[in-house]
């Protein structure tokens, strides 16, 4: 045998070789198909090649699956802007931010896409607080589109949230004049907060003039009509004052409390100082189960040297909520002064302090229904102008006379809150 011949029997036979050649081509075929991978890896730098993100995002199978689908194709647009608005919507405004600018960034962008992704940008802007650089990018969505709707309305409410209250009452106009806005009441509301900006500043006759022509717009403002009230009792024009008055009484009784205090100095000013307790006799009287009017008489009767008739005045008060906290601790104050025991006073107290802290809600949104303890004019929740609706416990009388439909209801609904109390519109004396 030829050393050639025990050289080619050492050799594998062609068969392997082609599998191995296979194997080779195989391999190169896939290193290749991962690298547009590594590229976007390079385009994306910043939100989406922090490492970090999906630690911190668990389960979120959508932003998963946007992130897979912009890392297997750059040039992707639309999933990039729905990953900006995801972030967005999760709080993560920064990561947001940074997506958005890296896409309005590219010059092949359609309009369309533009304008959308510099309205996410606009409403980014705005949650981080950054609202000057909101402003300016919602107003530019408004020049390159004027009918863009919901740019103007974010616009709006950014002016809102800066106290700008001049900028916010020209948006409104302009959303009125569109039809963009169904009524005035906004328009209104937003009056009312110049007329308390200019108050605040000392220009008080520039405050009514933004007052009346935020009644005039609404003239069921009631913030409106309080401060109205107010403003002209300061400038001592009475007769005026004591119009809205009545006319709020009549019209919306539940937020007369509110003015009780200008009321009793107006009172004064007539020399009727003796009058204001029939007026709260009177306003209890017919709006029983308000526990204002029974807490303002107790106050009365404890300035004039009552102090049986207040604390009678205070319980039927707790009758009308059992939960009133102002009641329980000027009870509490009164018990203290008669020589009540310190430990009967200190176990009551920490009985008032427990129950505070499980207070009812008394103000409800009319337009989304969300409730809180605080009165509000513009809702927390959905950002509404307009007057809540005030909840009101039922009294111990109107307990009993109900007691079979509040159980239906509960049965119903699976509620136990505070019940709304709507009263007949009868005029209040003064």
């Amino acid at each position: 045998m030829s050393a050639w011949t025990a050289l080619l029997q050492e050799l594998p036979s062609p068969w392997i070789l082609v599998l191995v050649g296979f194997v080779l081509l195989m391999g190169s075929t896939l290193v290749w198909m991962r690298r547009p991978s590594r590229r976007v890896s390079q385009h994306a730098a910043g939100p989406l090649s922090d490492p970090g993100w999906q630690a911190r995002e668990p389960g979120s199978d959508l932003l998963q699956t946007l992130v897979e689908a912009i890392q297997a194709d750059p040039d992707r647009v639309v999933e990039y802007l729905e990953l900006g608005r995801l972030f967005r919507q999760r709080g993560d405004c920064s990561r947001a931010a940074q997506v958005l600018r890296q896409l309005s960034a590219r010059p092949t962008l359609e309009r369309s896409v533009r304008l959308a992704t510099q309205y996410e940008l606009g409403l980014s802007y705005r949650a981080m607080g950054l609202y000057e650089l909101a402003v300016s990018t919602l107003e530019g969505v408004l020049r390159a589109d004027p009918r863009h709707r919901e740019a103007r309305r974010a616009l709006r409410h950014t002016h809102e949230e800066m106290g700008r209250w001049e900028q916010a009452v020209a948006v409104e106009k302009v959303r009125l004049k569109r039809g963009e806005a169904s009524d005035q009441q906004t328009l209104a509301a937003l009056r009312t907060q110049q007329g308390k900006a200019a108050w605040a500043a000392g220009h008080v006759g520039r405050s009514a003039a933004h007052l009346r022509a935020a009644l005039a717009l609404d003239p069921q403002a009631t913030e409106a009509r309080l401060l109205l009230a107010r403003l002209w009792l300061q400038q001592g024009k009475l007769r005026q004052a004591e119009r809205i008055w009545k006319e709020l009484g009549s019209e919306r009784a539940e937020f007369l409390y509110l003015a009780f205090r200008d009321m009793q100095v107006a009172f004064r000013r007539f020399h009727q100082e003796g009058s204001w307790e029939l007026f709260l006799r009177a306003f209890t009287e017919r709006h029983p189960d308000d526990p204002t009017g029974h807490l303002a008489l107790a106050e009365w009767y404890e300035s004039q040297g009552q102090p049986t008739e207040a604390i009678a005045a205070l319980r039927q008060a707790l009758e009308s909520d059992p939960l009133c906290q102002e009641a329980h601790l000027a009870l509490l104050t009164l018990y203290r002064n008669q020589g009540t025991p310190a430990e009967v006073c200190e176990t009551y107290e920490m009985l008032v302090q427990a129950s505070s802290r499980s207070q009812q809600p008394h103000f409800r949104c009319r337009a989304c229904g969300s409730t809180t303890v605080e009165l509000f004019w513009k809702c927390p929740g959905c950002q509404i102008w307009a007057t809540p609706e005030r909840l009101l416990r039922p009294s111990g009388r109107a307990r009993l006379a109900v007691s079979e439909t509040v159980q239906d209801t509960e049965h119903a609904n699976g509620a136990s809150g505070p019940m709304s109390v709507a009263r007949q519109s009868s005029p209040q004396p003064f």
